[in-house]
């Protein structure tokens, strides 16, 4: 089951009241709202059922001309270990690498530490120099075919607002 507000894919969900909106989510993302218990929904709170959310994304999606449910760019989780090991494999210093791409050596310092994200002028970079990939291309949750699922998340319509 995917939690409606962070996306995870969860072995159970439960019904709770965040902003005056009933979302199913995960443990970890029950803490922002009161749960629900029981089948008792308090008159102040709007709930949606998720073939309206999709159909709003939807009808939004259209009248903007953008699509919103294409593959996006990411930077991969593990981009520390693959700079270090990459610099490694090439024999070069981190001070080699920082000459190599005008940063300084404390910045190749704090990526492979994990302590700085790097932006995307760095990326391409760090992509050039050392001949990796930091970005891999992540379909939206809802999108995925294997999982058979259509749930949209909190998070999937803020990004179509923007």
């Amino acid at each position: 089951m995917i939690c409606e507000l962070c996306g995870r894919d969860v072995p159970r969900l439960k019904k709770v009241i965040i902003e005056g909106v009933i979302l199913n989510v995960c443990d970890e993302c029950a803490k922002f709202g009161k749960e629900i218990k029981g089948n008792e929904i308090p008159k102040d709170v709007k709930y949606l059922p998720p073939e309206i959310v999709r159909e709003r994304v939807e009808r939004k999606r259209r009248r903007r001309g953008r699509d919103y449910l294409d593959e996006e760019e990411v930077l991969i989780e593990d981009y520390p270990r693959v700079i270090r090991e990459a610099r490694e494999r090439l024999r070069m210093t981190q001070e080699e690498l920082a000459k190599k791409i005008l940063e300084k050596r404390t910045v190749i310092s704090k990526l492979e530490r994990g302590e700085m994200r790097p932006d995307e002028k760095l990326i391409k970079k760090l992509e050039k120099a050392l001949n990796i990939k930091l970005k891999e291309k992540i379909s939206p949750i809802y999108r995925k075919e294997e999982k058979k699922t259509t749930t949209l998340t909190l998070g999937d319509l803020l990004k179509g607002a923007l």
